[in-house]
């Protein structure tokens, strides 16, 4: 898209509290992020963790509103496949409530979780203590429609005619079996990118091109790319510290803490690792979790894979933009309308924090597009977006996690897989729970995405798929 043209579209960008009157906005707003919460919060472990138990009304309520108000699928595909690893504990359905677009759900316990939907922004769980009432007050930017690319060709738009041979057809239907890569994998979708065309895709029944799935931690790949934007832009140096200001009293020793630090999972912050769920379900919001959690050990010496340090790094941005309504505009405003990822949705908390390190709904062709940036160095149509040198930064080992072969390594919020059997040197991949994989491979020229919902406990075989598209294509 032309500079020009973005620069118009963008200054029909409005921000308001969803369905409220636009002269209400500073004001509403401001009070949404400044005023604490008068409601103790019931989740006082470090890094928002919680029990599942704790969040799973709002795991229901998150999930169902995500699923059918941004990708447009039905309760009984989102009942079989976004929920399935709670079907055991058989949940009341969730009720859809399609005129106010909030999703209500109940735990056994009684518990009630609202997720609420506004179109450009996805959906959020609403904290504990307020009631729909205070849907207004969620933050919302509002910018035109999709624009219509059908007749442009991948990855400007839609145009795209796979020619696959016999092998490769049968190549793709093995990724769908379940059996090939991996026992009771469940794949939503693959597409195979080779020098910038589309050279395979398939989907499972009920998603498509413009149907996706939420990327969890894929999305931390995606804040990375944020980090490197604003990078580019001079308005952050990745060496220095991030100036928390919840860290600017009494010498804290958290204040060493660099943007690096953080792109490589080295804060040596306290952390409950993956598990954020009062973040991600129970409506807590990220910086009440992620700024109070102690240093436990020297920034660098550590690896530890923290869903804090990405969060975090969003909070930095947010800092480092000094304007809410900007940093709201930011994911799409500089990366995703700028490659043409028109069906991602890059969720908040109720206090318009990004939940960058998971909460991202898109489709296996945006996230091919994602791939293309990096695999083209950071240029998308001759505009360098990304820094000189930063795809050699994401893609270089953290200090603090030695290398070894036959696994993953870990770099600026990517995964490096050249220590893998059968995997060319310099491959990296994005990785989300249950399968969300976007792997670039610079020695093909070739982008690889698979996205799925592998059932709790089951991997799929990442590196046995390269192995075969390689050979295949």
């Amino acid at each position: 898209m032309p500079s020009r043209m973005r620069t118009k579209m963008f200054k029909q960008f409005q921000f308001r509290p969803h369905g409220a009157c636009p002269r209400l906005t500073t004001i509403l707003f401001a009070l949404t992020i400044s005023l604490p919460s008068t409601a103790a919060t019931p989740f006082s472990r470090p890094a928002g963790a919680a029990e599942t138990i704790e969040v799973r009304a709002g795991y229901i309520a998150l999930f169902t509103c995500s699923a059918h108000f941004i990708m447009r699928r039905p309760l009984d595909d989102i009942m079989r496949i976004e929920l399935v690893d709670i079907a055991p504990y058989e949940p009341p359905w969730p009720e859809i409530d399609t005129q106010r677009q909030l999703v209500r759900a109940t735990d056994h316990d009684g518990n009630v979780a609202i997720a609420a939907y506004r179109d450009t922004m996805g959906c959020t769980v609403l904290p504990p203590h307020w009631t729909e009432a205070d849907v207004v007050r969620l933050p919302y930017v509002a910018f035109p429609p999709r624009p219509d690319v059908a007749a442009l060709r991948f990855p400007k738009g839609d145009k795209a005619n796979p020619k696959m041979n016999r092998r490769q057809r049968a190549l793709m239907d093995q990724a769908f079996d379940g059996t090939s890569f991996g026992e009771k994998t469940v794949t939503l979708g693959t597409v195979i990118i080779k020098e910038g065309k589309i050279v395979a895709e398939q989907y499972r029944p009920g998603f498509g091109v413009h149907t996706g799935y939420r990327t969890w931690s894929t999305a931390k790949s995606i804040a990375a790319t944020l980090i490197g934007i604003a990078s580019h832009a001079g308005l952050i140096n990745i060496d220095e510290p991030l100036g928390i200001p919840e860290w600017q009293y009494f010498n804290d020793p958290r204040q060493q803490i660099t943007w690096r630090h953080l792109l490589n999972m080295s804060s040596g912050l306290q952390s409950a690792g993956a598990g954020t769920g009062a973040i991600y379900f129970g409506g807590q919001d990220a910086v009440s979790a992620i700024t109070t959690t102690p240093l436990v050990a020297e920034p660098n010496t550590v690896w530890q894979y923290a869903n804090g340090d990405t969060l975090l790094l969003l909070y930095g941005l947010r800092h480092a933009l000094g304007d809410d309504l900007r940093y709201l505009r930011y994911p799409y405003e500089e990366l995703f309308l700028r490659i043409g990822m028109y069906d991602s949705r890059y969720e908040t908390d109720h206090l318009g924090n990004f939940i960058g390190s998971s909460q991202m709904y898109t489709t296996a062709r945006d996230l091919g597009r994602f791939g293309l940036l990096y695999l083209q160095k950071g240029v998308w149509n001759g505009a360098q977006i990304l820094p000189e040198g930063w795809t050699d930064l994401v893609t270089t080992a953290a200090p603090a996690l030695a290398r070894e072969d036959g696994k993953q390594g870990y770099g600026g919020q990517f995964w490096l897989l050249d220590r893998l059997p059968g995997v060319p040197e310099g491959t990296y991949t994005t990785s989300g729970n249950k399968g969300q994989l976007t792997t670039i491979i610079p020695s093909e020229n070739m982008v690889i995405v698979r996205t799925g919902v592998d059932p709790n406990g089951v991997r799929w075989q990442q590196d046995k798929f390269i192995a075969a598209v390689l050979e295949a294509f």
